[in-house]
């Protein structure tokens, strides 16, 4: 539909009567007076369509101003440069009503879908100060033994809690914390990364994760010495960096170079490969609570070091989120590993040992 372009020249302070006769605008395109064409300059602002849809409403310039706690010219002007942005009569006004044009009635229906649009924009960012959630990804301690005991808490605790955990490689879990894309590591080591705040959890004993068709399955503990000749699974390069020659410093003392297994970094698939025997996973004391087929867990006969896990998080991330995240994270760690060393026995099994500072922040809470 074409609708007649007006330009309009005449002061704002005039009234409606300033306008001739000829300038009414007749509501037919036939009888409508053209003046030169010129293209529309866009240039209007919200509040100006504040005022127009008001006033469509309304269609009474007093009782607009006085909905929108202005002054009857302040919404004349409005008005008006809200017509010259779009070079089109938007009201036919005489001194008896106020009307819509027709060219009124459809932009009506734009105007209030751009109200709308920047009414929802303002509600989501307004919400992303306040929104709970969270993107992490875990270590295989932080989601066999911890995860499920956290998700129970934030359930029973905000059930409008958003966690989104995403199962990464350790190379995935460093590049997204790296650009932001992650707002936290559950049950991993210290990952050098500039700008992430690191709270030790546990430290934890190691232990011998063997396929229970494997001859040393029917041992009560396992030796170093035993890997001199037993091939050792171990994460590929490309998924992490670290495992590797971590493997190599921990056997270095004992004069073993570990033959590697290399498989990919999925704690399901190297127990796979454990329980086919191809080798024996070497892990955290906590994965032998769990009950995985045809895989014995053996605690070495040496002290070697421990292993400490903790959350990982971006230093700069002080959001309420975060902050009911990391107490959920420390009290449920705390009664799960204490949970643990009431009821395993010592002889069995070492006991991982939570750190002074997860037990000193849970009981200052």
């Amino acid at each position: 539909m074409v609708f007649p372009i007006f330009t309009m020249r005449h002061s704002i302070n005039q009234g409606r009567d300033a306008f001739p006769q000829q300038f009414i605008f007749p509501e037919t395109q036939q009888s409508a007076i053209r003046f030169p064409r010129r293209g529309p300059t866009l240039d209007f602002r919200i509040r100006q369509l504040q005022c127009f849809l008001t006033l469509a409403d309304l269609l009474n310039y007093g009782k607009t101003a006085r909905a929108l706690y202005m002054s009857q010219p302040a919404i004349t002007f409005q008005i008006k440069s809200l017509e010259e942005s779009f070079n089109v009569r938007l009201f036919e006004r005489d001194r008896q009503q106020v009307r819509l044009t027709e060219a009124g009635r459809t932009f009506r229906e734009y105007a209030q879908t751009i109200m709308n649009t920047v009414e929802a924009a303002q509600a989501h960012f307004c919400g992303l100060n306040t929104r709970l959630r969270l993107r992490i990804s875990c270590g295989p301690v932080g989601q066999f033994i911890l995860l499920p005991a956290i998700i129970r808490s934030l359930t029973a605790a905000h059930p409008d809690f958003e966690l989104e955990v995403s199962e990464l490689t350790t190379e995935q879990q460093m590049a997204e914390m790296a650009e932001g894309k992650l707002d936290g590591l559950l049950m991993v080591g210290a990952i050098p990364i500039k700008g992430v705040r690191f709270d030790i959890i546990v430290r934890e004993s190691l232990v011998a994760m063997v396929s229970s068709q494997n001859p040393l399955a029917q041992r009560s503990m396992i030796s170093v010495e035993d890997l001199r000749h037993t091939p050792v699974i171990a994460s590929r390069l490309e998924d992490c960096r670290f495992h590797q020659p971590f493997l190599h410093d921990l056997l270095a003392p004992y004069d073993i170079k570990p033959r590697i297994v290399e498989a990919p970094q999925s704690c399901s698939v190297q127990l796979a490969y454990a329980a086919a025997d191809e080798g024996i996973a070497i892990s955290s004391s906590s994965m032998s609570t769990c009950q995985f087929p045809h895989v014995v867990a053996l605690p070495f006969a040496e002290s070697l070091p421990r292993l400490a896990l903790g959350l990982s998080t971006l230093e700069n991330n002080n959001t309420p989120a975060m902050k009911i995240f990391r107490k959920i994270v420390m009290d449920c760690a705390a009664s799960v590993f204490e949970k643990r060393k009431a009821s395993i026995p010592h002889r069995q099994m070492p006991i991982p040992q939570p750190s002074m500072a997860m037990l000193s922040r849970r009981e200052a809470s």
